[in-house]
């Protein structure tokens, strides 16, 4: 996103999404995390976005930035980009939405 502050790759045949700064309660982290927690999530074709156990960041300069009102499709999901905050689902309708001052996973 424009900001920097959400970045977004596919990896593993799914989204992944990570958030810098937020200010939003983290879930509660399991106990077999042993890493970062409540910074990264994930979303593939089918099922419910999910909080990742990851210690690593996307770092990757040569992915393109989805500017504020843009729209992507990949990897079985589709995510709009707004001034609020980063929107993506699947075809089955979950997904998550993800901004500095929330999270929320449907």
């Amino acid at each position: 996103m424009p900001s920097g502050n959400i970045r977004c790759e596919v990896m593993d045949r799914a989204l992944r999404c990570e958030i810098v700064n937020f200010s939003f309660a983290r879930p509660p982290a399991p106990e077999e995390c042993d890493s970062d927690w409540g910074h990264a999530y994930g979303l593939a074709a089918r099922g419910p976005a999910a909080v990742l156990c990851a210690g690593d960041l996307v770092v990757n300069q040569r992915l393109p930035v989805l500017g504020y009102g843009a729209s992507w499709r990949g990897a079985g999901v589709t995510c709009t980009s707004g001034q609020a905050g980063l929107r993506c689902s699947n075809a089955e309708g979950r997904g998550m939405e993800l901004s500095r001052a929330r999270l929320n996973r449907f």
